[in-house]
């Protein structure tokens, strides 16, 4: 008797007719970097320092510093689901971030050609205490050019994120640049080494950082099919590969994108590279072992699945993933072990418990297959494999003996 198994969704990857698998689980998402901050507050300013300098056309809602700070948090709740979904792009060069002591106009830059329509919502400048004039311009495919925001006397106090009262357009070809100067000589008072040194890039106060995020809503497109989204964020990791080949998020969003979208070779090279770059990192062994699951090479998913639960024993997915495959080599009893662990982690899981089910019957346990099957039935009446497979065992007499 042969059991139908459901991953996730439908890919035949077992040679067997009545073996069906689908795509492995990878974790949900993609990763972000570590100091990547989100759009939280408006943008302040200290009293005594000169205000950023927009365009005139384009206005900034403003609030101010005070010596004492009273917060005040506002939730504000809806029935309705969300309608539009802005997302966080983010420039950077820290890698040209070596500035030798003296030097007063020290020239960092980055720029990012946006591939589709989008309208610009905020934007976040954030430099330390060399930051002497920070700068975002705009290039639109007509040639012409856009000041997005102008800070020509940096001060710590000005990071912000300013919000624009009204969005600011910027349709596709659109080049955003940034530019900014850091001064690293004893005129800058605000220097925190005296006598100034080298300064690299780094977290911390006395270091650098070069970096502009900008929070834009992409327009909404006549394609069901296309998300605007998916692709500014391939392009974005691109983008950050082209400046760092070696960037492990990079590697990592940019094959999770192309694993979205179907180009299931390309996504398993750049999940490939983010595991060389960290082979013990439990989540990209686990991304890499479940693209090659998807793809029918079982064989090679199974160490990097291995060395995801190696480093990170509770990882769901992991256990998830390694049990499938497993249970695609027919090695049932592994593969139930595994997937009693995934359970373990994750007791409402249908998939689990059908698939739990259907390794169980594969290696003839058919009564305690017959309880699994019913319990991933409670966890989703619509469950159609499981109810596929309980009919199996139901309509065979010997099987009710049993």
């Amino acid at each position: 008797m042969s059991f139908t198994t459901r991953i996730f969704s439908w890919i035949a990857i077992n040679p067997r007719a009545a073996w069906r698998q689908s795509r492995a689980r990878v974790s949900p998402g993609w990763n972000s970097r570590s100091n990547q901050k989100r759009l939280i507050r408006t943008a302040t300013s200290s009293s005594g320092n000169p205000a950023p300098c927009l365009s005139p056309s384009l206005k900034v809602c403003l609030c101010a510093w005070t010596k004492t700070l009273i917060p005040n948090l506002g939730l504000y709740f809806t029935d309705k689901p969300a309608t539009h979904f802005p997302l966080l792009l983010q420039l950077e060069n820290d890698k040209q971030l070596d500035i030798p002591p003296g030097e007063k106009r020290f020239l960092v830059t980055d720029e990012f050609t946006l591939p589709v329509d989008v309208d610009l919502l905020a934007i976040y400048p954030h430099a330390h205490y060399l930051g002497k004039d920070l700068q975002a311009l705009a290039t639109l495919p007509d040639g012409s050019t856009k000041t997005l925001i102008h800070i020509p006397q940096w001060n710590l106090n000005w990071q912000a994120v300013y919000r624009y009262a009204d969005p600011v357009p910027l349709p596709k070809g659109t080049t955003i640049s940034m530019r900014y100067t850091y001064d690293n000589s004893v005129e800058n008072l605000a220097n925190p080494n005296d006598p100034p040194r080298r300064v690299a890039a780094g977290n911390r106060s006395s270091d650098e950082m070069a970096h502009l995020w900008l929070q834009v809503l992409p327009r909404v497109s006549s394609n069901a099919d296309f998300d605007p989204r998916m692709l500014l964020q391939e392009t974005m990791a691109r983008h950050n590969l082209e400046k760092n080949p070696a960037d492990f998020e990079a590697h990592y969003n940019l094959a999770a994108m192309l694993q979205a979208r179907g180009a299931q070779a390309e996504a398993i090279q750049n999940f490939e590279l983010a595991v060389r770059l960290r082979p013990q990192d439990p989540t990209a062994n686990n991304a890499l072992g479940a693209s090659l699951l998807a793809a029918g090479r079982i064989g090679e998913a199974i160490p990097y699945l291995n060395a995801a639960l190696r480093a990170q024993p509770d990882n769901f997915d992991a256990q998830y993933n390694l049990a499938s495959a497993l249970a695609s080599q027919d090695k049932f009893l592994e593969a139930i072990a595994h997937y009693r662990a995934a359970i373990r982690l994750h007791p409402d899981d249908a998939n689990a418990e059908a698939n739990l089910g259907n390794a169980l019957a594969e290696a003839g346990k058919l009564s305690e297959a017959k309880l699994h099957f019913q319990r991933a039935l409670r966890i989703d009446p619509n469950h159609k494999l499981a109810r596929e497979n309980l009919e199996q065992i139901n309509r065979d007499p010997k099987n009710l003996q049993q």
